[in-house]
């Protein structure tokens, strides 16, 4: 569902913080020579991407349906999120890459400054995950945004727990090793965020819907007795639609059973966007099951 006015505020108050700190961060990193703090800072800046085009995307999807875009613009969110999954991977690429060319030379590092900006890292990292922490769930790109600043904040208890190691033991390797495990971190997190973009981008059924338990309500109807061409898929985050066609007996049953149906979707399965196409069949049923007779919906 599209993101509301209150959330977009949230969002707005998250970036600001986000993009403030992540300037610091990066200065920070300049003057402690350290690549465990650099990649938090990265990954700061692929949150303030995701948020910018979340907050972008949102706005955007409000637009109205057009004749040539009759959905209306709900994907630009869900391109949004993917948008920001490739991002991602590029970021954890060079991370990888930075980390592999300090472990051939080790430069110094300043353990103690290290651990105070990461610190502070890790207390902007948290307000924001309070702030949008209840609303996580309007939107595939707010769900995104909050797992990038929890991320985040495990980006930075490793740059304070490597800050504390180089600043009590002189271990230098730390901070590329640390580097390597904040990257190591984000992978799942790109993978659940581009499964969920293209899952909706080819329009898949929603991995919380199941196909057979939405078959098996349908034919519990009453005057129902036959479902096929069952067809589940989401327009975007939190908006589903559906196409079925119903065998039924009784064409006098038609409105109501169509009514029914659309009244049980919705309520049980939040599918607020159904085409039912009812079909009049003679149906001929045993100790073995039911089969189709005759359409009595063709002239003979």
């Amino acid at each position: 569902m599209s993101i509301n006015t209150e959330s977009r505020l949230r969002l707005s108050v998250v970036l600001i913080l986000t993009s403030s700190y992540m300037v610091i961060e990066i200065i920070g990193s300049i003057l402690t020579n350290s690549l465990a703090l650099l990649s938090d800072a990265f990954h700061m800046l692929s949150d303030i991407g995701g948020l910018s085009m979340c907050l972008f995307a949102s706005f955007y999807a409000t637009k109205p349906p057009t004749p040539k875009k009759s959905f209306g613009y709900y994907r630009i969110e869900i391109l949004a999120a993917l948008l920001n999954g490739l991002i991602l991977i590029a970021l954890i690429a060079y991370i990888f890459f930075e980390a592999y060319q300090r472990f051939l030379y080790l430069p110094e590092v300043l353990g103690l400054e290290m651990f105070i900006i990461a610190l502070i890292g890790l207390v902007v990292n948290l307000v924001g995950v309070k702030i949008l922490w209840n609303y996580s769930g309007e939107s595939l790109n707010l769900r995104s945004a909050l797992l990038h600043l929890i991320m985040d904040s495990l980006s930075s208890i490793g740059a304070i727990i490597s800050g504390v190691i180089i600043f009590l033991t002189g271990l230098k390797v730390a901070d590329p090793i640390a580097s390597i495990i904040i990257g190591l971190i984000m992978i799942p997190t790109i993978y659940r965020l581009l499964k969920g973009s293209l899952n909706i981008l080819m329009e898949s059924t929603p991995e919380h819907i199941s196909l057979k338990e939405v078959e098996d309500i349908l034919l519990s109807i009453k005057g129902v007795k036959g479902v096929h061409d069952l067809h589940l898929w989401a327009i975007t985050s939190g908006i589903y639609s559906m196409s079925v066609h119903l065998i039924i007996e009784n064409p006098k049953e038609w409105n109501s059973i169509s009514e029914e149906a659309r009244r049980i979707l919705k309520e049980k399965f939040k599918i607020t966007h159904s085409t039912i196409q009812i079909e009049e069949k003679l149906i001929e049923c045993d100790d073995t099951g039911c089969k189709i007779m005759r359409d009595l919906s063709k002239k003979e």
